[in-house]
């Protein structure tokens, strides 16, 4: 369930079929165009998108903050050393 107050309020949940298991998935509802300020962060070997956000914004949960300035990476947890990432402004 999405409470009304979730970013993904105005997202669907479908169910997928994955290695014969079925598993819930977030539908974002259509982009809204907006602007950030931010700043460029090399990816180093050993960063964690939780570990950034604790980092910038002192809260690991915060990471969504990072991956929605970076729509384009869709694997966070296979970060390439020398990536450059977009920070958004605490």
């Amino acid at each position: 369930m999405i409470t009304a107050t979730s970013r993904y309020a105005n997202s669907t949940v479908v169910m997928l079929t994955k290695n014969n298991i079925d598993v819930q998935v977030i539908v974002p509802s259509t982009a809204e165009s907006y602007t950030f300020n931010y700043i460029f962060y090399t990816i180093g070997g050993s960063d964690r998108v939780d570990q950034l956000a604790q980092a910038f914004y002192g809260d690991p949960t915060q990471w969504w903050r990072i991956g929605d300035a970076n729509p384009e990476i869709l694997d966070w947890g296979s970060l390439v050393a020398g990536t450059q990432i977009r920070i958004p402004n605490a």
